[in-house]
């Protein structure tokens, strides 16, 4: 009895080591006070909660400023693209880099990127309000 429980634990494990990203960053966009990020579930089970790694990167300064960008509760199903805002402090100049931090799914497990570089990441440039 013992032996199927550990059995069927490490099957869980094994359904979400797809090894690849569960989430696909496709494009985003950017003003001066805000980002919009783009981005596909590819995974086989929805979403429930997902964390960027969002960071303004100064063009002189070299400084890097992080800030909030998660959705808690959600609830993004696999196949389909969802674009999501986030507000950040207002500044004319930089870009923003977008990585993914960790993903929850509905069967509460959480996945977190062995490397950084293993998912795709975004650098979005501001443009101009018109």
């Amino acid at each position: 009895m013992r032996y199927i429980a550990i059995s069927l634990a490490l099957l869980g494990q094994l359904a979400h080591a797809s090894g690849g990203c569960p989430v696909t960053l496709i494009s985003g966009t950017g003003d001066t006070d805000s980002i919009s990020v783009t981005f596909r579930n590819t995974g086989k089970l929805p979403v429930r909660d997902l964390e960027f790694n969002c960071k303004l990167i100064g063009d002189r300064s070299h400084k890097t400023e992080a800030f909030p960008c998660n959705e808690r509760n959600g609830l993004f199903f696999p196949g389909t693209d969802y674009t999501v805002t986030y507000p950040h402090r207002a500044r004319a100049t930089g870009r923003v880099r977008v990585a993914i931090r960790s993903a929850g799914f509905a069967d509460g497990y959480i996945w977190k990127p062995l490397q950084e570089a293993s998912c795709r990441v975004l650098k979005i440039a501001p443009q101009e309000k018109k």
